[in-house]
């Protein structure tokens, strides 16, 4: 009776003024935008541990380069 009826086109969309469009957002940002679920300390230890074995990796293959390993 006094229900009003809605459309897409009626519907409100809700107002996300803290979630600006993926466009506007930098390289870091639209990195962390995927992982949303995922706690921030989690994510930023991940890349510190794979930044880690690149390093490792790269100073091993110096290290064999050189005969010292």
């Amino acid at each position: 009776m006094g229900e009003e009826k809605t459309t897409p086109e009626t519907e409100k969309k809700p107002d996300r003024p803290d979630r600006p469009d993926r466009s506007q957002l930098n390289a870091f940002e639209n990195f962390y935008e995927n992982f949303r679920k995922v706690p921030l300390k989690y994510i930023d230890i991940f890349i510190g541990v794979c930044v880690a074995a690149l390093v490792i990796v790269v100073l091993v293959g110096i290290l064999k380069s050189k005969g010292i390993l």
